[in-house]
């Protein structure tokens, strides 16, 4: 696992491999502005929550200055994860010390981006960096709405405002994160456009600039981009008086298993998960002492009866002004989609599904979803995956389906109206409708095209002429990326974590000669027999309070907070030694204001039962 240490607020890093981040001078290198906001607005922020703004662009920009492993899955568990440790100075540290913000800061974020976060808060220094200098352009007055959502430009984020504005009749502020004028200027004209028709009283546009200044990004996957969507739309709704506000995104996209071949496993990213969410508004309101809401209004909705919603509304024309492909650079004035990036290939999907692809043509799309070339490099399997991802669902029951994918099960818990069965029901469904969608833009398109691939006129590698000239839809051409994928993947099936536990010796065993001693087996000590009982009468393992926890391990909530963390980096090996994939909750679960527990998935085997370390292995 690589580790850094982010030192914030200062213009130089203390140690040589330490990074320095600053939003403000001297040493300035993280962008943070906030626009068309009304001077009277900045009054309604506390410091509590420009505290907030900048740890948010602290961990957003620092996500992207840290790289991962290369793209390769080659020691996928060791490497994938980073240890990230950030000192930041605060206005308020009396709030940023307490052990449930932390709790919750640290939880959420290693379940959002797969890393370890490890924090530390200071008295920020006089003179403090003044709020307005993040609030450069102001308004005399700022209407009132009666929502604020989260606005990207994409088609989720317009079809939720066109839905809220136009066929609802609501009055919405739109929070847009940019990062690139290019994104900007997508999110500039679809307002503009909404407001030449005669809804400008309805919208509202507030654009963020975050970035890194000076050091140019070395890491794309930006995972924690959520978080620091979200800290904004809290800031926006708090000075417009609301305790909530709306994501825009469907809910297969928000669940995220590996829909195509370049997200595997872990890789699949958790912009919108509903523990995600769960873990942002306790935070929030842990933070404020206040009940914050986030919504989803287009969870229960696939990509096809998204894009529908900007049909129902009258403005299906301005369809292909929106952008989805996460390759900017790439962007032209005419194409503005590559085509290979699974974003794109999602939205085109979509359209198809919807029958409006007359609103956007295929020439807007550097290469085209069905007819286009995709034999080079890896196109053909990006693509071939999606198809064929969504062709197993459609026959999946869905036994298989909730338990068969790792975004799925610990999103069951985290919908508030719903038990995890009825949560369950609810995403087998609305995966069963996405995929029904996909097989029947591919079967139009066979009926459609069948002329022009009985004489050869479609290129090989295509996405139809592949579908058509096999029975059934396989991925592409193996390559050594996709060989350590499917390696990667069938370890997700593979046994489950086996522990042991010795009293006499107090150590933890696992297969392999891996143990937990000392402080890490009196934390684990603490949950066993919750965990045995459990068990032996076949219910649920119940969460143990955390001042429980720290009562029997004999240490304070802090102190035992910090041993977890350094619990879970104590087994971070076992994934590289046993192909077991492991995330924060795969041997201790947390949940929030409920406790810890041993994971319900684990299994207490006997000592004798414990596999030695391979012989062969260690003499290597």
């Amino acid at each position: 696992m690589k580790r850094c240490l982010i030192e914030c607020g200062v213009p130089q890093a203390s140690e040589a491999d330490a990074l320095a981040m600053n939003v403000s001078e001297p040493g300035k290198n993280v962008n943070l502005r906030i626009d068309y906001i009304s001077r009277s607005m900045i009054g309604n922020i506390p410091d509590l929550l420009i505290d907030l703004l900048e740890v948010a662009a602290y961990v957003y920009c620092a996500d992207q200055r840290i790289a991962r492993g290369s793209a390769m899955l080659t020691n996928f568990g060791e490497d994938w994860r980073r240890s990230l440790t950030f000192s930041i100075p605060v206005r308020h540290p009396e709030v940023w010390q307490r052990a449930d913000v932390q709790e919750l800061l640290i939880d959420t974020l290693g379940f959002l981006s797969d890393d370890s976060y490890e924090f530390s808060f200071r008295k920020a220094e006089a003179p403090v960096q003044p709020r307005e200098l993040y609030f450069p352009e102001l308004l005399d007055a700022f209407q009132e709405n009666d929502e604020v959502a989260l606005f990207s430009g994409g088609v989720d984020s317009f079809a939720g405002a066109v839905n809220d504005i136009v066929t609802l009749g609501k009055s919405v502020t739109l929070v847009g994160h940019y990062s690139s004028t290019k994104v900007r200027n997508v999110q500039e004209e679809l307002i503009r456009d909404l407001r030449q028709r005669g809804y400008e009283r309805r919208v509202s546009y507030v654009p963020v600039w975050v970035s890194n200044e000076v050091a140019k990004p070395v890491e794309f996957t930006q995972r924690t981009r959520s978080f620091l969507f979200a800290c904004l739309g809290l800031v926006v709704a708090q000075m417009s008086g609301k305790n909530g506000f709306s994501f825009y995104e469907n809910g297969v996209v928000s669940i995220n298993p590996p829909l195509a071949g370049d997200v595997v496993g872990g890789r699949a990213t958790r912009t919108t998960h509903p523990k995600v969410l769960r873990g942002l508004e306790a935070l929030f309101s842990t933070l404020l002492d206040s009940e914050i809401e986030i919504r989803t209004p287009l969870q229960w909705l696939t990509k096809k009866e998204v894009t529908q919603k900007i049909a129902d509304a009258g403005v299906a024309d301005m369809l292909a002004a929106t952008v989805s492909c996460t390759r900017p650079r790439s962007w032209t004035v005419k194409q503005k989609h590559c085509g290979l990036c699974s974003q794109c290939i999602d939205r085109r999907f979509a359209i198809l599904a919807a029958g409006l692809e007359k609103f956007e043509p295929s020439q807007n799309y550097k290469r085209d979803l069905l007819l286009g070339d995709r034999s080079a490099d890896d196109e053909l399997r990006m693509a071939l995956s999606y198809v064929a991802f969504f062709r197993d669902v459609a026959a999946m029951p869905k036994a298989r389906f909730v338990s068969g994918f790792q975004q799925v099960i610990p999103a069951l818990d985290h919908f508030p109206d719903l038990s995890v069965d009825e949560a369950g029901s609810r995403l087998f469904e609305l995966f069963q409708r996405h995929a029904r969608s996909v097989e029947e833009v591919i079967a139009r398109a066979l009926i459609e095209h069948g002329d022009r691939l009985y004489r050869g006129e479609v290129p090989s590698g295509s996405l139809l002429a592949t579908c058509f000239t096999r029975d059934h839809v396989e991925i592409a051409p193996e390559s050594d990326y996709d060989r350590q994928a499917t390696d990667f993947v069938d370890k997700l099936s593979a046994p489950i974590l086996e522990f042991a536990v010795d009293h006499d010796a107090e150590q933890v065993l696992f297969h392999g000669g891996h143990l937990l001693e000392g402080a890490n087996y009196r934390f684990v000590n603490a949950l066993i027999e919750n965990f045995r009982k459990a068990k032996r009468t076949r219910s649920e393992v119940q969460f143990m309070p955390p001042h429980d926890v720290a009562d029997k391990i004999g240490i304070s909530e802090q102190s035992m907070r910090q041993q977890l963390r350094r619990l879970r980096d104590a087994l971070d090996p076992l994934a590289v030694m046993l192909g077991i994939p492991l995330n924060q909750d795969s041997f201790i679960e947390t949940k929030d204001r409920a406790g810890y527990r041993l994971n319900p998935a684990c299994r207490e085997i006997a000592l004798g039962d414990i596999h030695p370390p391979n012989p062969a292995a260690s003499q290597e």
